[in-house]
């Protein structure tokens, strides 16, 4: 069971803090550029589920959401703004739960909040934003059918926080500073209706290289931004969430000098990295622990990577420890459900999953970690082969075993 519900009230707390913290939010005129970096936050409007039993239920069978929290979230995300003083905000996609214009017109209320306060707001869709397959809400123990958005709406309601879509979709540049551009790339795939990958198409190549050629003539270092991964994370994720046409992009970066890629859409905080290309993919904001990122820029080309947490003094008191438990009685569920024999040995098995799950979700997994390997449980998952559960677990385990919460990349070297 969930605890009591948290009361945020995001407006009103939006307004206090910009009167308490405006003077504070002007963009440093240091030589550091700092970006700060949110992926999935799956907010959904609560009139869309207020209330309803369904609604947790269809959570509880997820991968962890804390969508019923959702407001508590933004409002401790808008006091963490405040606190990094970021000279943009960037959030790649999957803004809403299911592609709801009600959660779309209120998260974008949200951004206008935080731009009122100082800090630029700019943002791709995620495959879970626009012309998706049947957006429903919640009322007591049914659902109903609810209104999408269009990418024409999706333009509309996120005016001034994106550029109008072309042959590349919702892809556009960020002049960050004279030395650093952003380039949100656009790969999610809403044209037909709702699926769940990304494709870089042959327009997306033709538009990147263009951007990236003109970057290199003004002498500016390129940061993307996808949905998708752009590099495979584990085999479970080259298959599920590795965009289509991948292998381009890559390639096109590797010649261009991009070193650094923020994605989103695996919902887990991992770094990936093929020669000098590093693809970051943050943990999903709505699933414990909450994290975001913050990419700092060096006036001398360097670029640093690293993924935090909400801090506690901006959540209500006990969320923490709660989102905690509702992540790992879910990740039980599902790993006792794979299963079948010995109640005791299933339970076992199950803590070792939730364990697992939480370290390799919150990024802190160390496939060299012997502890893993010798807990006895581990044995016991050795035993049933046939688990879904434990086939991701092992893939999982065979991965690299570098950093998955920093990354510090050099200035560049200079060309001959």
């Amino acid at each position: 069971m969930i605890g009591k519900r948290f009361s945020s009230g995001i407006r009103l707390a939006a307004v206090l803090l910009a009167v308490l913290c405006l003077a504070g939010t002007a963009v440093s005129a240091s030589a550091e550029t700092k970006l700060m970096v949110v992926s999935d936050p799956h907010y959904m409007d609560p009139s869309l589920y207020r209330g309803s039993e369904l609604f947790l239920s269809v959570l509880r069978r997820g991968d962890g959401k804390l969508t019923q929290y959702g407001e508590d979230l933004l409002s401790a995300l808008y006091r963490q703004v405040l606190e990094e003083k970021p000279d943009l905000l960037l959030v790649t996609g999957d803004l809403t739960f299911n592609g709801e214009k009600a959660s779309h017109l209120a998260l974008a209320d949200w951004f206008r909040t935080v731009e009122a306060a100082g800090v630029p707001v700019r943002v791709i869709p995620g495959n879970h934003d626009i012309n998706t397959a049947g957006p429903v809400g919640f009322s007591g123990n049914a659902y109903y059918r609810t209104e999408p958005v269009t990418p024409d709406e999706f333009a509309s309601v996120y005016e001034g926080f994106l550029e109008s879509p072309g042959d590349a979709g919702f892809s556009y540049v960020v002049q960050v500073s004279s030395r650093l551009r952003v380039v949100m790339t656009d790969v999610s795939w809403y044209r037909d209706g709702a699926q769940t990958f990304g494709l870089f198409t042959s327009s997306h190549e033709a538009w990147l290289e263009a951007v990236l050629a003109d970057a290199a003539e003004a002498g500016a270092q390129v940061v993307t931004a996808t949905h998708h991964s752009l590099l495979p994370h584990t085999e479970f994720s080259r298959e599920n969430f590795l965009m289509f046409r991948s292998e381009r992009m890559a390639a096109l970066a590797a010649r261009y000098g991009v070193r650094l890629n923020l994605s989103g859409h695996l919902h887990i905080q991992h770094i990936a990295r093929e020669g000098s290309l590093a693809d970051a993919a943050l943990g999903a904001f709505c699933v414990w622990p909450h994290r975001y990122a913050v990419v700092t820029a060096g006036d001398d080309g360097g670029l640093v990577y690293e993924a935090r947490m909400l801090e506690d003094r901006f959540l209500p008191e006990g969320f923490r420890e709660m989102s905690r438990e509702w992540f790992a009685g879910i990740t039980r569920e599902k790993a006792a459900a794979s299963l079948a024999g010995d109640a005791e040995e299933i339970r076992a098995m199950a803590d070792y999953a939730a364990r697992f799950n939480l370290a390799y979700f919150s990024g802190t997994f160390r496939g060299d970690d012997p502890s893993w390997t010798e807990d006895p449980a581990y044995a016991l998952w050795e035993n049933h082969p046939e688990s879904s559960f434990g086939d991701y677990m092992r893939q999982v385990m065979a991965g690299d075993s570098g950093s998955s919460l920093r990354l510090e990349l050099p200035p560049p070297v200079p060309g001959p």
